[in-house]
Formats: structure tokens, sequence, C-alpha cells
């Protein structure tokens, strides 16, 4: 081994032991948004027509995704750069709009209800796209894993279109597009586990 090489992995085997103990808890939390994810796209394409309490089970996913998302910064908040950590946070502004305007879906209250969208969506859009560059820039996880974030709200949009013959879109109540981003948060998942994969194979 070149004292170079030797140099590189003294320094990468610490951050990694850093680093693991977030990657296996946000991929153990991400497998759990994937599942809830995918059941409530499932459920809603099975089921087309528009059903309230399903603004309710969106907790659920959600919440978990948002752990998942706190877990991935954590495994790699060292290396991070500030567009990663403004993306991070501007993802977890747009969760508490989003949460504020879904209260006030449920509650009719529309002052509450403009909190989610447009304002929310828009934050959580952008602030995914700005987390998934810093992702890629910190090179901690798998590039794919900020593609997945840049593309997730894109790609969910997308998908609820496409899926719109089957499954019409509705103001509130309907969640087809939860495919899409089970899908997303799975590929999380993967990342995250294969930061664990490779602490374990290092010396």
């Amino acid at each position: 081994m070149s004292s170079a090489s030797f140099a590189r992995s003294v320094v990468t085997a610490p951050q990694l032991a850093i680093h693991v103990p977030h990657a296996s808890r946000g991929a153990q939390l991400g497998s759990w948004a994937a599942a809830a994810w995918i059941a409530l796209g499932a459920e809603s394409i099975l089921r087309p027509q528009q059903h309230n309490y399903r603004d309710v089970l969106w907790l659920i996913p959600f919440l978990l995704s948002v752990a998942t998302f706190c877990y991935l910064h954590a495994s790699q908040r060292s290396s991070s750069s500030k567009i990663e950590r403004y993306g991070f946070y501007a993802v977890l502004v747009a969760s508490l709009l989003a949460i504020l305007g879904n209260v006030g879906v449920l509650t009719g209250i529309r002052q509450l209800a403009v909190f989610g969208f447009p304002w929310g969506a828009v934050v959580w859009t952008v602030g995914l796209i700005a987390y998934g560059i810093g992702t890629w820039r910190a090179k901690i996880l798998p590039r794919y894993v900020a593609l997945a974030l840049i593309l997730l709200e894109p790609g969910s949009i997308l998908t609820g279109l496409a899926l719109a013959p089957i499954s019409p879109l509705h103001d509130r109540g309907a969640y087809s597009a939860g495919i899409e981003k089970g899908l997303v948060l799975a590929i999380l998942a993967m990342g995250m586990r294969s930061l664990s994969g490779r602490r374990s194979a290092s010396p």
C-alpha cells in the first residue's frame, strides 16, 4: 500500500465509524417509510375514489421520511457543504409547513391550508434539490442517493399525472404518487445501508 493510500484509509475509517450508526438507523427508517408510502399509493390506486381519511394516514410515511432525511444528513454532516445544510434546513421548514397545511385541510381552516400548498410545496421542492446537490458534493453516500433526492418531487408529480387515467387526481384524499415516493425512500435506504457495508468491509 502506498503512503497516500494508507493516509486516505486512516482518515476514511474514523469518518465511516462516525457515519455508520446514523446510516444504519436511517436505512431502517427509510425502509419503513418506503413501505408506508407504497402501501398508501397502492391503496389509492386500487380504490381511486377520494377518501379523506388518507390525509391522516399520510402523516405516517411523511414523518418517517423526515426522520430518514435527518439521519441521512447526520450520515454526511462532517463532509456536507453549505448547500447541503441549507437544503436540509429548507426541507425541515417545508415539513413544518406541510404539517400545518395538512392540519388546515383536515380542519377546513384555509389560512392554515395555504402553508402546505403552495408555500410548503415550493420550499420542499427547492430544498430537496439543494439537499441532493449537497449530497452529491459531500461524496459520502452513493451518487444515486443525491439523484433520488433531486428527482423525488418532480418524479412524484409526473407519477401522479401518469397514473391519472386509472387513479384520478383529487384536491385531497388521493396519494397514487406515493408509489414513487416509496421507491425513492427505498433508494435512500439502500444507499445508507451500503455505507454500513463499507464500514463492515473495512479493516
